[in-house]
């Protein structure tokens, strides 16, 4: 009977078995489809133009103005009914498309004839409804009816809610913008999104990455400007000016029974229906903060081994020990840490284990394990995301980051708990860590309207640390603001007596006075800080400030010294020494000056580096201008020879302009023309200099680059008429005209030199070279004309142009020749003869005079001048001259006989 009845018995239980499995196989599948939330329709209103969408259940939702006049609407794990429509489409003036996308994305896109200007998105859980407006309700028409022949008492308006009391900032902004723009819709979803993420089973709002890419292509290319305002945890932005800060503090937060901690433990195990009095008599108890009472009654219970909300106990007991442990007691902390173990071990399956999770981190992260900490931060942040103590996990992984020193990522988890929609526990301590993070990134606007409102909002965070006060004030001494600045410097420095670094506050309290232009206290701040804090960082500030109120650079400099020698390790050293350095360049004393900035950069080479390299590069500047003013060019190249590496790594257009001018000077031609083609593109058409222009034209025609230097010599000529160098630019350019042989052109350009030269040097010049021109067309009559006149004005110039004078008249007698006008001819070349310094040339002329004597037959003179060729030192001119007067000889012989 009794195998009988097992056999019963287990038949029954097989039975049971296959139908739960059954069960499950079937009807799982259909559950999970059930589960896909659906839209029903989409209804179209026309005042205010509106767009509401219908769905099933409440769904992730990301809604973006992708332009003026299209919006997108992007919705996960959600399909279209049965049945499905649009209604009210008709005179809308909207087309709205459906499509489904990878990754069970459905986009719906929203495109109309006129721009949206007030785009707002909000879902109404009484009708299941995702409401989109995108327009402002048109206002009635005023219609002024006629007085009422009886007086009527007027209505009172409607009473409304008051509003939440603004935030003060340290400087008045203008008003915000009426027209909603993409940024103010994200706050909108994304306030959206965090009431979604606190109900069970709803995942994140639908972040960038998970809008596929085909969607981003074809619907909207022009949103890659936007791309980084869609995501869910928005980056910070800097301001775009001084005097306006652009971070979001909340108003007026949604109020929770939870306070965003691990205290919730007692709050959540307190709604569960617990049989058992004295767990509820342990919650009592920690409700008042009686925690040791807790412990002792919780440990009581787990002892008697009791069997009702025994894994509650357990989670309690470990609670209420661990707010009995003081924070520096590491035995005791450890011992808590083991009791959470002990509970986690116990039920590892258990709703509870987020909150030993987050205790064992929080103990771990004041035992300064902070890896460890952090990877049970982790654990929490990314697989429990219902978990009410996410605030507080997120303020300890920001200060982790932080002292690991990811600035950028401590800032957006310090942001993401400041701007919880929800009021928590940790949003002043988050208020504080962000506006200190602010203030490291400069963004002391930003800082101030965090850390101000931190202040109103929980004003007794000012005593607990000197940060909050000391950051206030750092800022408001950033921006200017000099008396909030020593306001809240005075009170840290009375609230906190004992804190490090009062030398240093004590000191910009004295910057503040400064900053007013109240040079005797500041001065009394500065004497008072050196006397009570000697050989301090705030000495040595003090002792800046003072500098700066001397009036003799002698002065300044003896302490700048003081703070070289005595402090060299110290960052305020480098100040110092780029105090000096600004005097040396000041005085003029440009060598110093480079020599100071080059010991700065060996000894701080990370402080100060772009404003000691630019201070160094305009004592570079000033250096060669003055060098090449006082016809120093060769200083100029020995310097940039022997520092041309670190010269060339500044890319200074002054430097460049200044080197190329002093390898001009040096006739150094292709060097010449690689400097100042580096200036000449570095400047701007509208600010290149005659002297640039003209530089890099001489390079370039002496450099062998004519068709280039002639550009350049032509437009220098139309641009710059009154200039100098115009008559040079002329001549050139005629020079080269005349290579190609044009000689019209070169003529022109030759006369035009003439014209508009100032001196009588440059004159003769241009006639010198207008002479060639018709010498190559035959015309040897002007040009013997042009040359006469060249030769009177050489000879009109100031100074001893005696090589000059000797080679215009050795031409001038070469166009005599050849117009057989010996006698003049003779007469020219026995003047350049005269002229002449070099005893080469001196054969060469002496040999032409007796040729032009011997050609207009007399024979004499001819003598004379061979004669004195034959007794010169030049081999060649004296054989020749030997050779023509051998053959005078014969014919004077030939004729006597």
């Amino acid at each position: 009977m009794s195998k009988s009845n097992d056999t019963i018995s287990n038949l029954y239980r097989l039975w049971y078995f296959l139908t739960i499995f059954v069960l499950v196989i079937v009807f799982l599948p259909y559950q999970a489809l059930a589960r896909q939330a659906e839209i029903k329709k989409i209804q179209i209103t026309h005042d205010p133009l509106s767009v509401k969408l219908f769905i099933t259940e409440k769904i992730p939702v990301k809604v973006i103005q992708v332009e003026d006049k299209e919006v997108l609407v992007a919705l996960k794990n959600v399909r279209m009914q049965k049945g499905f429509k649009i209604l009210g489409k008709k005179d809308s003036g909207i087309n709205v498309a459906v499509e489904n996308l990878q990754g069970n994305v459905l986009a719906v896109i929203l495109t109309g004839k006129k721009p949206y200007n007030n785009v707002k998105s909000s879902f109404n859980p009484a009708d299941s409804s995702l409401n989109i407006n995108l327009g402002k309700k048109k206002a009635k028409p005023v219609v002024i009816k006629p007085a009422p022949a009886l007086p009527v008492k007027e209505k009172k308006p409607l009473a409304t809610a008051p509003a939440p009391t603004p935030v003060p900032e340290p400087k008045a902004s203008p008003a915000p913008e009426k027209t909603v723009k993409s940024s103010q819709v994200e706050e909108t979803d994304k306030k959206m999104a965090d009431k979604a993420s606190k109900v069970p089973g709803v995942p994140e709002v639908l972040s960038p990455a998970q809008i596929p890419e085909e969607l981003r292509v074809k619907r909207f290319s022009q949103a890659s400007k936007a791309k980084k305002e869609m995501s869910v945890e928005t980056p910070l932005k800097r301001p775009v000016k001084v005097g306006k800060s652009t971070v979001y503090v909340p108003g007026k937060r949604e109020q929770s029974k939870f306070k965003g901690d691990i205290s919730d433990l007692f709050r959540v195990i307190d709604e569960e229906v617990c049989d058992s009095k004295p767990i509820v008599n342990a919650i009592l108890l920690l409700k008042k903060n009686m925690y040791k009472d807790a412990f002792n009654a919780l440990d009581q219970y787990i002892f008697q081994e009791n069997f009702s909300c025994v894994e509650q106990a357990y989670f309690l007991r470990a609670f209420a020990f661990y707010r009995t442990v003081p924070q520096d007691d590491f035995a005791k902390l450890l011992q808590a840490e083991r009791m959470f173990q002990d509970a986690l071990v116990a039920y590892p399956k258990s709703s509870l284990l987020p909150y030993g999770y987050a205790a064992i981190g929080i103990i771990q992260k004041q035992l300064n394990n902070i890896s460890a900490a952090e990877g049970y931060f982790n654990i929490v942040k990314q697989g429990f995301l219902t978990y009410s103590g996410l605030p507080e996990i997120m303020y300890h992984l920001a200060d982790i980051y932080d002292q690991k020193g990811y600035a950028d990522k401590s800032l957006k988890y310090y942001k993401q708990v400041f701007e919880d929609s929800v009021e928590n526990n940790y949003i002043a301590d988050a208020g504080i860590g962000y506006g200190k993070g602010l203030f490291k990134k400069r963004q002391y606007l930003d800082s101030l309207r965090v850390l101000d409102f931190v202040v109103q909002t929980s004003p007794k965070k000012v005593y607990d640390s000197h940060e909050l006060l000391l950051n206030i004030g750092s800022a408001n001494f950033e921006v200017g603001h000099s008396k909030l600045a020593r306001q809240n410097l005075n009170r840290v420095m009375n609230l906190f007596p004992e804190m490090e670094g009062r030398d240093v506050i004590l000191s910009k309290i004295g910057d503040t006075y400064g900053m007013e232009n109240n040079q005797e206290k500041a001065i009394k701040v500065y004497e008072l800080v050196r006397e009570k804090f000697p050989d301090s960082d705030g000495y040595i500030a003090s002792s800046i400030g003072i500098a700066r109120y001397l009036k003799k650079d002698e002065e300044k400099i003896e302490i700048y010294q003081m703070i070289k020698k005595k402090f060299p390790e110290n960052t305020y050293s480098r100040i110092a020494m780029m105090r000096m350095a600004e005097i040396y360049q000041a005085k003029g004393e440009y060598n110093k000056c480079i020599k100071e900035i080059e010991d700065l950069l060996s000894t701080h080479p990370r402080g100060l580096r772009y404003e000691a390299v630019k201070l160094m590069q305009r004592a570079y500047e000033a250096l060669f201008k003055k060098q090449l003013k006082e016809d120093e060019y060769t200083k100029v190249l020995n310097r940039y020879e022997l520092e041309h590496t670190r010269i060339d790594r500044m890319g200074s257009r002054k430097i460049a302009l200044s080197v190329g001018l002093a390898y001009l000077e040096g006739k150094l031609y292709d060097e010449a023309f690689n400097h100042l083609i580096n200036a000449y593109k570095q400047y701007k058409r509208s600010s290149r200099s005659p002297q640039l222009l003209m530089g890099l034209g001489i390079a370039m025609d002496e450099s062998g680059r004519k068709d280039d230097a002639l550009k350049l010599f032509d437009a220098f000529s139309k641009r710059f008429p009154k200039s100098k160098q115009r008559g040079e630019a002329l001549a050139r350019a005629g020079k080269i005209y005349l290579d190609k042989k044009k000689y019209k052109v070169s003529s022109a350009r030759f006369d035009t030199a003439y014209k508009v030269s100032k001196t009588n040097l440059e004159k003769g010049k241009a006639l010198m070279m207008q002479a060639v021109v018709y010498e190559k067309k035959g015309d040897m009559k002007t040009a013997s004309r042009l040359r006469e006149k060249a030769v009177k004005e050489i000879a009109l110039a100031p100074g001893e142009n005696y090589d000059m004078l000797a080679e215009a008249y050795k031409d001038l007698g070469r166009t005599y020749v050849s117009l057989k006008l010996y006698v003049k001819s003779a007469d020219a070349y026995s003047k350049a003869l005269s002229f002449s310094a070099d005893e080469l040339e001196k054969a060469n002329l002496g040999f032409l005079l007796g040729d032009a004597y011997q050609k207009g037959n007399i024979i004499n003179k001819a003598k004379d001048a061979y004669e004195q060729v034959v007794e010169s030192d030049d081999s060649v001119w004296a054989r020749l001259a030997q050779q023509r007067l051998t053959t005078l000889e014969l014919a004077q012989t030939v004729q006597n006989s």
